[in-house]
């Protein structure tokens, strides 16, 4: 069994974002250039009515009129969220949240689905940095119900122990998928360079910290954090606020508690030069860039001068950084940037994705425009374009009353008075260009960043050196040393004899759920071996077939990828040291090209790496590195085989005593358990950036 074979599941959703993209782009037809009608006069804004009041438990109440169309919502922030969690127990504000409408002490999870949805309503409950949110939206007439139903799962959840662990699975399969998104990994690391790992802004959940939480960690948060005195109820729609009102004290009236004691999430980190933390994607066709550094507090009086200022570099379409990096120079789809605004300190971001031969030309670039703002004064029409946007979008934030709520339910949640929002637009007209100089050089600092780059560090580490220092990661987090971007002769000797011919059928599930199965099978040909895979996982089907010698020296390798239209056909003989080929790739993944690489001793096609381990002397503590020659990348990089435990498993197949083993070749990575028994076989793998499990059913 190829340990690599699951890599096709994730490559049909991309190939199938990639078909759409381009038949959207093949059908837009070119247009003459229009200029634009010269703006409208501006006209007064009338704020919406609003009214504020708390109750007698201390639940604050913010309600929003609006008769125009019979709906309602109701939505009850809990001013604590993941930044709330316990370094200890990271994830349980997100499975709180998740579980809140998971059963109560008056109904059961089925029943509050079900009585919801008889009225046509919704009902939502999630957790973002600073808030937990309970929302509710309705028809007018069905108001009492969602008042009903938010204070139920609000003061009465009973967290089951079969919704806990669905939830787990869930969040566990989450962040397994994460590590295979370049934009996920490089906010966590900036997140971590610019916070620390004491703040909770600084860190995210993990699959041990994930696991460890219990129904008692559940009932501990919400316990500590939902009361009211720790609650915003915001009501909006055709509700009068005396109605709002009634209705509050009616199901809230008897909820108790103290305020929670707000999270110590500490200011980012500030730096005296630019550092670079490069996270390794063997074989990635595009890097990931996030450069970041500390930003301002909600109440800081120059947010609308802040505001201003980012438009101009890279909040729109027509910013400096939109019309450099993607326009003029095709590096990207996008580049942005922005400052965030949670209840601590917040930090300036620049983001993009670029190919990766463009990587470090479009980092210099990205400091170059920072640099620019800073040193010189943005032109009259810049300022004014920006400003009319500004201004001009703002009343839109305020079209129904849901919107209204949000935006009064921000600002209040940040400790700011409403007043804020009032003053927009006349704050935002009346910066200058000398308003936009000045914050640019108090707030921005291109030699005094962190830079995040999350892509092939084998080829892109050096250029990256020439413009900062560079630490080295793995997607997983951890520091690597550079030396082991280069793939090592092998010095281990592999005995095919011990192999014999079989037939091995597996079963894949994604999140538990049956996707597709897989079938491995192994012949002699004379003085060599053959192994042919072939995978049906949904609208991808794929064949791998490799030959190779009595000693595992590989002679040939076959690749065939069909997902709905899009197709990858890759074949490729090893000769006198050396890989000669042809590969017939989509364009996001590099596209055709034709292969003459030079291989170290000891390489192994991709698809050898299951008979490798069958053939191996296995122990507890042993790690086998083997140069795997990557096809896509057209490569060989470094493949290691760790041996970290051994226990008993149990799959289709049946009950097996095993090896764990953990695999790395390139920028796949599993979690493999292989017979204990000779020749070593594949029973279960787990790839770690995919929701995936694939088991054995079947031995022939």
């Amino acid at each position: 069994m190829n340990p690599f074979h699951t890599r096709l599941i994730v490559l049909a959703a991309a190939l199938a974002g990639v078909c759409s993209t381009a038949a959207a782009q093949d059908t837009t037809a070119a247009r003459p250039r229009v200029a634009p009608p010269a703006p409208l006069p501006a006209r007064p804004i009338q704020f919406p009515a609003y009214t504020e009041t708390t109750l007698p438990n201390g639940l604050r109440l913010l309600v929003v009129e609006n008769h125009r169309i019979p709906v309602a919502n109701v939505e009850l922030y809990v001013r604590s969220g993941t930044a709330a969690d316990p370094m200890a127990k990271l994830g349980v504000a997100s499975m709180t949240a998740e579980l809140l409408d998971n059963g109560t002490t008056k109904r059961t999870a089925k029943q509050i689905a079900e009585t919801i949805e008889g009225v046509g309503g919704s009902l939502n409950t999630g957790a973002d940095r600073d808030n937990t949110v309970i929302s509710s939206g309705v028809l007018a007439d069905q108001l009492p119900l969602a008042f009903d139903l938010v204070s139920d799962v609000a003061m009465n959840p009973t967290f089951p122990a079969d919704e806990l662990e669905t939830t787990r699975r869930q969040t566990l399969s989450g962040l397994q998928a994460s590590l295979g998104q370049a934009g996920t990994i490089a906010r966590r690391r900036l997140d971590m360079e610019l916070y620390g790992p004491t703040s909770p802004y600084g860190v995210a959940a993990t699959p041990a910290t994930v696991q460890s939480i219990t129904r008692a960690d559940l009932e501990a948060f919400h316990h500590a954090h939902f009361g009211p005195r720790n609650a915003l109820l915001v009501v909006s729609g055709d509700v009068t606020p005396a109605r709002a009102e009634q209705l509050a004290r009616q199901y809230f009236g008897s909820w108790t508690g103290t305020a929670a004691a707000a999270p110590v999430v500490g200011t980012p980190v500030a730096r005296t030069g630019n550092q670079i933390y490069l996270v390794n994607r063997p074989g990635s066709v595009q890097s990931s860039i996030r450069i970041g550094e500390p930003g301002i507090r909600p109440d800081n009086p120059d947010y609308y001068a802040i505001q201003v200022l980012n438009m101009i570099l890279g909040a729109g379409p027509s910013s400096r950084l939109e019309k450099i990096i993607r326009t003029q120079h095709a590096w990207t789809y996008s580049a942005r940037s922005q400052f965030t605004r949670p209840l601590g300190t917040g930090v300036f971001i620049m983001d993009t994705e670029v190919r990766t031969p463009v990587t470090d030309s479009a980092l210099a670039e990205a400091l170059a425009q920072l640099r620019r703002i800073r040193e010189e004064p943005v032109t009259r029409a810049e300022l004014d374009a920006a400003k009319s946007f500004l201004a001009g979008s703002f009343p839109l934030r305020f079209e129904t009353a849901g919107q209204t709520a949000s935006q009064l339910a921000t600002v209040r949640l940040l400790g700011l008075p409403v007043e804020s929002l009032k003053v927009f637009t006349d704050r935002v007209s009346a910066v200058t260009v000398a308003d936009v100089q000045r914050v640019a050089r108090q707030y921005l600092h291109p030699d005094r960043v962190a830079i995040v780059v999350v892509g092939d560090a084998s080829k892109i580490m050096t250029p990256l050196q020439r413009i900062a220092p560079v630490t080295l990661y793995d997607v997983q987090g951890n520091r690597i040393d550079p030396s082991a971007l280069q793939a090592r002769a092998a010095t281990d000797r592999f005995d095919a004899s011990r192999l014999q011919p079989a037939t091995l059928t597996y079963g894949i599930s994604f999140q538990g759920n049956n996707v597709g199965t897989a079938t491995s099978t192994l012949a002699r040909e004379g003085a060599n071996w053959v192994s042919a895979d072939r995978v049906q996982a949904g609208p991808t089907t794929q064949s791998v077939e490799v030959r190779f010698t009595g000693d595992l020296t590989p002679v040939s390798f076959k690749q065939s990828v069909s997902a709905g239209a899009m197709k990858m056909d890759i074949d490729l003989r090893y000769e006198n040291g050396r890989v000669r080929g042809t590969a017939q790739m989509p364009a996001q993944m590099g596209g055709n090209k034709t292969i003459d690489t030079v291989a170290v001793a000891g390489t192994r096609f991709s698809g050898m790496e299951a008979w490798i381990i069958a053939v191996s002397d296995l122990d507890v503590g042993k790690t086998i590195s083997v140069p795997i020659f990557d096809a896509r990348a057209g490569s060989v990089v470094p493949g290691t085989f760790k041996v970290t435990g051994m226990e008993k498993v149990t799959v289709p197949a049946g009950t097996f005593d095993a090896y764990k083993v953990e695999s790395q070749a390139g920028e796949q990575s599993s979690v493999l358990y292989v017979r204990k028994d000779g020749p070593h076989i594949v029973l279960r793998q787990q790839p770690s950036a995919q929701p995936v499990v694939i088991e054995l059913q079947s031995i022939k």
